[in-house]
């Protein structure tokens, strides 16, 4: 199935009529809220199909209207050409969805993807997603100039807010959050002392078009590696850490602008911490498209109406980090009991249970696997449609 350039431009240009909000004043300074985007009823938008395959199942990404199969592929240990059988089976099982990131094995990933789209000619049979890992990268630079200026009893104190936010959020409280790799919990405190300083101190004149220039740059450099003029979802940014870095002017006009530029389809936001109050910004503010966000049978009894309310605001939502609890070292057995009571099946894997749990929610859109091997695939695939009735736990 391929699909014509100018096709896909005129799309987008009927997409990004509906962007609103552009001309908006600088609420990251300001520390202010972005209003989200008027609540309109709109017809349910056409589906728009990729590598259909009998024995898969297809759900909708929301408004984007792309059919997204049940389980998406996750790319970070896809970074050589050996892995490319792997994808070779993912495809014929009627998966339809690659998620890539930058940041991926410092770019080989993207690098890999491209090579394998490239010699397949699948580039138009896939969903293609990636995310903008260095976004902040410029804002570094602006950090960096505005604590020049600055005592350090001024910087301790910042910080020393910045942990108190996060005490009175609850953001680290046990069972609500987890870890799920090295050096996860540091980009919290980090997040939000930055957002305090900007707010506090300002950015120098002429950062939003220095931050959008940045973005461009970006994505250029994926594009570059992954061989292709467009991709269909862009996350931006990538793991956010803090919600009201969402009220991001910059954020805003760049993916309006991408979009009526042709270079991407939909807008997105990844997060692991605080789930729960980022989804609920991800609504509010009204530019998202799509949001993939840590969820398991750990974490998902305090996310189950902001899930609800996204759903019904129109997003995309994606699980991510569904099975990773039970690949972790010095897990509490309980969680394992915990599925296998909800779903009392002998013949499946742990992680294949993980995913069927988790699957049970129809307002999830897909689940976002990482499959390193051939027997990953066959085992992902066993829990594909299947409707179980989740046991009392």
């Amino acid at each position: 199935m391929k699909h014509l350039k100018s096709t896909r431009r005129d799309f987008f240009k009927k997409t990004a009529a509906t962007s609103v909000g552009l001309a908006l004043g600088p609420a990251v300074m300001a520390g202010s809220k972005l209003p989200a985007a008027a609540a309109v009823a709109a017809p349910p938008p056409t589906p728009v199909w990729r590598n259909q395959r009998e024995g898969m199942t297809y759900r909708r990404l929301g408004r984007t209207g792309m059919m997204v199969s049940e389980l998406v592929i996750g790319t970070l240990p896809l970074n050589d050409p050996s892995h490319f059988p792997i994808l070779d089976a993912e495809f014929e099982k009627g998966m339809n969805y690659l998620d890539c990131a930058a940041a991926y094995r410092k770019g080989r990933t993207e690098t890999n993807i491209g090579k394998y789209l490239k010699e397949r000619g699948t580039r138009d049979d896939v969903f293609l997603a990636t995310k903008l890992s260095g976004y902040y990268g410029y804002l570094g630079g602006v950090m960096r100039d505005i604590e020049k200026g600055l005592s350090s009893s001024q910087i301790d104190d910042l910080k020393s807010q910045a942990d108190e936010m996060i005490e009175e959020r609850g953001v680290l409280k046990p069972g609500y959050h987890h870890n799920y790799f090295g050096g996860q919990e540091r980009q919290i405190p980090s997040n939000y002392y930055r957002y305090l300083l900007l707010r506090e101190h300002g950015y120098r004149e002429g950062w939003k078009q220095q931050v959008k220039d940045h973005a461009r740059k970006l994505l250029q450099e994926s594009f570059a590696r992954l061989q292709v003029d467009h991709v269909d979802v862009l996350h931006c940014p990538h793991g956010i850490a803090m919600p009201e870095l969402m009220d991001d002017e910059a954020l805003r006009e760049v993916f309006a602008e991408l979009k009526q530029e042709g270079l991407i389809r939909a807008a997105a936001v990844s997060f692991h911490n605080d789930v729960g109050n980022h989804l609920a910004k991800a609504v509010e503010v009204g530019y998202y498209d799509v949001a993939m966000f840590a969820y398991n049978i750990a974490n998902s009894a305090a996310l189950e109406p902001d899930i609800h309310r996204a759903n019904e605001a129109g997003m995309g939502l994606i699980a991510m980090k569904v099975a990773r609890l039970f690949a972790m070292n010095n897990q509490p057995e309980w969680r394992v009991q915990k599925l296998d009571t909800a779903i009392p099946d002998p013949n499946l894997s742990t992680f294949a249970k993980a995913y069927l749990w988790a699957l049970q929610n129809p307002h999830l859109s897909a689940c976002v696997s990482q499959m390193e091997s051939l027997a990953d695939v066959a085992d992902n695939y066993a829990i594909v449609g299947r409707k179980v009735d989740l046991q009392p736990v």
